[in-house]
C-alpha cells in the first residue's frame, strides 16, 4: 500500500468507475484496475461490488476510504509544511464570506499584493459557517468570517473590525422612512437572504423563529449584485452590512430597534500549523487601516 495507490482507489470512490477515475487521474485504465486488485490481494478483501455499470464500496472498502482520506490530507498537509518550511510555497487557501468579502477583502488584498507579490491567495467563496466546515477538514488555511459572537473553542481568531446589520429597502418601500425596525414588521415582507451558511441570514432567521414567525423569503443567493436588484425595484428587502449599505445611494438602511452586531475576523484552526505565508497576511491585517474603509462615505437614510 503506498499513497500513489490510495489515491487512485479514492479516485475510484469518487467516480464509482475505474476508466472515469483513470481519465481523471491521466494514467491507463489497467493501472487502476491493477492497483485496486494489488490492494484486494494485499489485505485479502473486496473493497468494491458491482450494481450495474458502477462500482459500489463494501464496509472494508468504505473504512479503507474514511482512512485514506485521513491520510492523504496529512500527507498534503505535510507535504505544504515542508515546502513552507523550504520556502517553496508562496501560497494559500482562504475563505471569503459574499458580505465582508466585497466590504473589506478587496482593498486589503490589493494592499497586501503590493507588499508581498511573490504570495499567492487561493481564494474560495464561502459563508461563515460553511468556512468552519472547510477548516476543521483541511480544506482552508484561514477563512475570513462574520460572526455574532465568539468563535467556537477550536479556532483562533484576530478581529478585523464591526458592523451593524441593517435593513435594506428601495426608496419606495413602506419602511423606507422608519428610524428602526424588528421583525414584527416584517410579517409577511417579501425577503431576499444570503444563504444559509451565512451567520447573518442565520440570525435573521433565528429573530423571526423567537417571534413564532415565518419569514416570505423568495430566494436564498450568494451575488450581492442580484440581491441590490432585487431591492433597487422594490422585489424584496434584504439584510446588509451597514458599511455595505452606505455604498449603495439608491438604498435605504434602515436598523434594528435593539442593533444587531456582527464581528469580522480571520478565522483558523487553533492546533493547526500556520505556514509563514499566512503568518504574514495575519501581521498584514492586523495593521491595515478597516476603520477607514467602515467611516468612508458614511450615510444613513
Amino acid at each position: 500500500m503506498t499513497i500513489a495507490k490510495l489515491q487512485q482507489f479514492l479516485a475510484v470512490c469518487q467516480f464509482q468507475s475505474v476508466s472515469r477515475a483513470a481519465e481523471f487521474l491521466h494514467i491507463s485504465q489497467p493501472s487502476v484496475s491493477g492497483t485496486i486488485r494489488d490492494l484486494e490481494s494485499e489485505f485479502q478483501i473486496n473493497l468494491f461490488r458491482h450494481e450495474g455499470r458502477r462500482l459500489v464500496l463494501t464496509a472494508e472498502g468504505s473504512f479503507l476510504r474514511e482512512r485514506a482520506q485521513q491520510l492523504i490530507r496529512q500527507f498534503d498537509e505535510l507535504s505544504w509544511q515542508m515546502e513552507d518550511l523550504g520556502n517553496q510555497k508562496n501560497r494559500f487557501r482562504i475563505g471569503i464570506p459574499p458580505m465582508a468579502g466585497t466590504v473589506f477583502f478587496p482593498q486589503l488584498y490589493k494592499a497586501f499584493q503590493a507588499a508581498y507579490p511573490e504570495i499567492t491567495l487561493s481564494i474560495t467563496e464561502c459563508g461563515s459557517l460553511h468556512a468552519e466546515k472547510l477548516l476543521e477538514q483541511g480544506e482552508l488555511d484561514l477563512a475570513m468570517a462574520t460572526l455574532p459572537a465568539a468563535p467556537s473553542p477550536e479556532f483562533s481568531c484576530q478581529k478585523l473590525a464591526r458592523t451593524q446589520l441593517v435593513l435594506c429597502v428601495s426608496p419606495s418601500h413602506r419602511l423606507a422612512r422608519a428610524k428602526a425596525i424588528d421583525v414584527t414588521m416584517l410579517e409577511g415582507e417579501p425577503l431576499v437572504l444570503f444563504g444559509t451558511d451565512t451567520a447573518p441570514s442565520n440570525a435573521v432567521l433565528s429573530l423571526f423563529a423567537e417571534q413564532q414567525l415565518r419569514p416570505n423569503v423568495l430566494l436564498y443567493s450568494s451575488q450581492l449584485s442580484m440581491i441590490k436588484q432585487f431591492i433597487s425595484d422594490g422585489t424584496a428587502a434584504a439584510f446588509l452590512m451597514d458599511a455595505l449599505a452606505r455604498q449603495e445611494p439608491d438604498l435605504v438602511a434602515v436598523p434594528f430597534s435593539e442593533p444587531i452586531y456582527f464581528d469580522t475576523v480571520l478565522l483558523w484552526k487553533r492546533d493547526q500549523y500556520l505556514y509563514n505565508d499566512v503568518e504574514h497576511f495575519l501581521r498584514f491585517a492586523k495593521k491595515f487601516k478597516f476603520q477607514g474603509i467602515i467611516e468612508k462615505n458614511m450615510r444613513f437614510h
